[in-house]
């Protein structure tokens, strides 16, 4: 990728010997062994740039090549406008690419033709030896470089805020704004990932609420209540796991992935919660107005054991934490087949 981009304006002579290059960029575009524009072309691009050479000799009118032709020495692609003009042909290349504006690309266009006509007539002035037809032509010749060069760096500037939109949303998308931890647009996404890295090994989805979360809004408002919810996150990302996902699912709803067993057995479900209990719930939660207690109840289900789908993976933990939280809240349960209701079955 270069880090400017790639525009010309060249004349040349009926056979497409260079005759004069107005400008070009970058500066190794041109070297004085480029001899014949056919030199700055890939070989399959250099007979359609003969065939426009002769088509501007014939039509006498600026016209615009239907497809870009690709550079020899760059890689890169431009975008070509041609115009008679005497004796020569005027040539000028830029690389559109990076426009994805329909309506920019129309103004470029339009003030390309512009530009090419006035130094058309430019060319051909200069030749009658009116000097004062030459300075307005060479006036007008200017402003419309003007014009290109700052369309040019609107798109650029443009782009660049497009790409930092995208970006934005990407995280967005990626990252629970308020905890950090990975969205809900996510999470299936990244333990589908995690699965695929090691699709032989077992996992376990932990389907974690917080018990009686509404009460910490009720009594202490809103904003104590974000700050329950983040300080739970930080918490639940200090569980000493490898290959773990940390996850928001909505809400006061937290979600968490371990993949990498051989086999899951009661004691390695027994674990998880009691590190669960350890470092996310064994102290209170410090809300700015008070110390607010932590209590969670919390579903799991094994990849690879109940399920190889990550949609029912989710589901079954979650029926299982439904059931922890029925049973008395603050516990844990594994699920098992016999859970599941007719229906759901």
């Amino acid at each position: 990728m270069h880090s400017e981009q790639t525009a010309f304006l060249i004349s040349c002579g009926p056979d497409g010997s260079i005759i004069r290059p107005y400008w070009y960029q970058p500066i190794y575009l041109l070297s004085p062994y480029h001899k014949n524009m056919t030199d700055l072309f890939s070989e399959k691009d250099a007979p359609i740039l003969e065939e426009l050479i002769a088509r501007a000799r014939r039509e006498k009118d600026l016209f615009l090549c239907p497809r870009q032709l690709e550079l020899k020495q760059l890689g890169s692609a431009v975008s070509l406008c041609l115009i008679s003009a005497g004796k020569s042909v005027l040539i000028l290349g830029l690389d559109t690419s990076i426009i994805r504006d329909s309506s920019d690309l129309s103004v470029l266009q339009t003030i390309s033709h512009h530009f090419m006509r006035s130094i058309g007539s430019f060319e051909s002035t200069f030749a009658t030896g009116s000097e004062e037809l030459v300075r307005m032509q060479f006036e007008q010749i200017q402003k419309l470089n003007n014009e290109l060069s700052n369309v040019q760096r609107e798109l650029k500037k443009n782009n660049a805020q497009l790409n930092r939109l995208n970006s934005d949303l990407n995280n967005r998308l990626v990252k629970d704004a308020l905890t950090g931890l990975v969205s809900r647009y996510q999470y299936r996404t990244e333990i589908e990932t995690l699965i695929h890295n090691r699709p032989d090994q077992r996992g376990v989805f932990a389907f974690i609420d917080i018990d009686d979360f509404k009460s910490i809004n009720d009594t202490y408002g809103h904003q104590s209540g974000d700050i329950f919810l983040k300080t739970f996150a930080e918490r639940l990302m200090k569980l000493p796991f490898d290959n773990a996902i940390f996850m928001r699912i909505s809400g006061d709803e937290f979600g968490l992935y371990i993949h990498g067993y051989d086999t899951v057995s009661a004691k390695d479900i027994e674990t998880i919660w009691r590190s669960i209990q350890e470092v996310v719930l064994r102290d209170p939660i410090d809300v700015g107005k008070a110390e607010a207690e932590i209590t969670c109840s919390a579903g799991m289900a094994v990849y690879g054991q109940d399920t190889r789908e990550v949609y029912d993976l989710i589901e079954y933990a979650d029926s299982a934490m439904y059931l922890a939280k029925k049973s008395g809240k603050n516990s844990y349960r594994k699920f098992e087949a016999t859970d599941l209701s007719p229906a759901t079955s």
